[in-house]
């Protein structure tokens, strides 16, 4: 009975320890990480169906536009990128080559492309007169495809 009793209270105590241990690092120990948070300039959102004021409206080659999402991001004060996104109900290979015909004839440089997959395509495309860039991706979307189109335009704070 004596070796029942010493037995219970040496666990008492150690759970007493282990509980105070416990206690201590909640109190006096480091913090635990956090999530990171989101760092960096958030977005300016146009009003729902509508181009965010900056983007040119003549980079929207689907005269049936209807737009989902749209918004502005300042990185700089030289700096700015818009965005818009919509679907459509052309083809994907379709809208890709109406950007691929697009580009050269209004003084845009093709310099890069994604074509390896049918069901997603892009392109990347930059005009040195105007120190802009765009960036265009159709995937399919149902029936459809769903486009984005970025432009970034970084102005010379030099040239004012």
């Amino acid at each position: 009975m004596k070796l029942e009793k010493k037995t219970a209270v040496l666990i008492i105590v150690g759970v007493i320890i282990f509980a105070a241990i416990i206690l201590y690092a909640y109190l006096y120990g480091p913090s635990w990480p956090t999530s990171p948070q989101a760092t960096g300039p958030a977005p300016v959102h146009a009003l729902q169906g509508q181009v965010v004021a900056g983007f040119p409206q003549d980079l929207i080659l689907d005269s049936g536009a209807q737009v989902n999402n749209s918004y502005s991001v300042n990185y700089s004060s030289s700096t700015n990128q818009y965005t818009v996104q919509w679907n459509s109900s052309s083809a994907v290979a379709r809208i890709y080559n109406d950007y691929l015909a697009y580009f050269p004839t209004h003084g845009w440089t093709v310099t890069n492309r994604f074509t390896t997959r049918p069901d997603l395509r892009g392109l990347y495309a930059v005009n040195a007169s105007s120190s802009a860039s765009a960036n265009v991706t159709i995937a399919v979307q149902g029936a459809g495809s769903e486009v984005s189109v970025s432009y970034a335009v970084t102005e010379n704070p030099m040239v004012k």
